[in-house]
């Protein structure tokens, strides 16, 4: 048994904002994910440099 004060959401409008929450965290994701690897590349960068360097 439901008892809600506030009149509902439109149904369309509830899946609208469902679809920028989802794409929001996925650019979030994406993003992080290329940081990420672009640190990894980086650190193998130094590792690979002064590896050869000695």
């Amino acid at each position: 048994m439901s008892h809600r004060t506030h009149r509902p959401v439109p149904e369309q409008r509830r899946a609208r904002h469902r679809l920028v929450q989802g794409l929001g965290q996925a650019a979030l994701y994406a993003a992080s994910a290329t940081l990420a690897s672009g640190l990894v590349r980086e650190l193998l960068y130094l590792v690979h440099t002064s590896v050869s360097s000695c």
